[in-house]
């Protein structure tokens, strides 16, 4: 179902999900947005096991939470991949998501964080490296990490040239543009989390 209202102001399932919250086949009931979380960037071998930031190391494999080497030679980072919610910025549907950099940016971002220096709006050019349901293709998706200040993830703005995808890929559209309560929807579905039975 394509969505009808300009804005989500305008859908009454909004105020709804909201105030109330939206019964999930996940057997919870939702009220308001929730991230939805990518365990690993594409590619990480075997099941994810966390160890913590401090025991970075530059070579082989490493994976913390926050931050990802592959073979000596991949880098990349947990961010943070809004999209808008349509005539209720800043709200935004968000994904936790892995981007990656090349191995001077990674490392001056490190750094910054472990000294707590981090620059407000500091960019750097970012690769999506997750495939997102709901998206076609949306691994290696281009566009900048911008640095928070208060030592937050970065945030992943798609945005550019896509050398490897069609450069009106849905999800730099949805990103863009904002997205309605039905695609909302579709998009939690594609996690596990389908409210739509009652709900749409």
């Amino acid at each position: 179902m394509a969505d009808a209202p300009v804005s989500v102001l305008d859908d009454p399932r909004w105020a709804k999900f909201n105030e109330e919250g939206f019964a999930c086949s996940c057997g919870q009931r939702h009220v308001g947005l929730f991230p939805i979380q990518m365990q690993t960037p594409k590619g990480w071998p075997g099941e994810p096991v966390y160890e913590p930031n401090a025991a970075l190391r530059m070579d082989g494999n490493f994976l913390s939470q926050d931050l990802c080497v592959m073979e000596s030679k991949y880098f990349a980072m947990r961010m943070r991949l809004p999209v808008a919610i349509r005539g209720a910025e800043p709200a935004a549907f968000m994904y936790t998501v892995w981007a990656s950099l090349n191995q001077a940016e990674f490392e001056v971002y490190v750094d910054d964080a472990r000294r707590s220096e981090l620059r407000a709006n500091a960019r750097a050019p970012a690769r999506l490296v997750n495939n997102i349901n709901g998206y076609v293709n949306s691994g290696g998706l281009m566009g900048s990490a911008l640095h928070q200040e208060d030592g937050g993830y970065p945030v992943l703005l798609l945005h550019g040239p896509q050398p490897d995808n069609d450069p009106n890929h849905t999800l730099l559209s949805d990103q863009r543009n904002g997205i309605g309560v039905d695609r909302m929807l579709e998009l939690f579905a594609a996690y596990g989390h389908d409210m739509r039975a009652k709900n749409s």
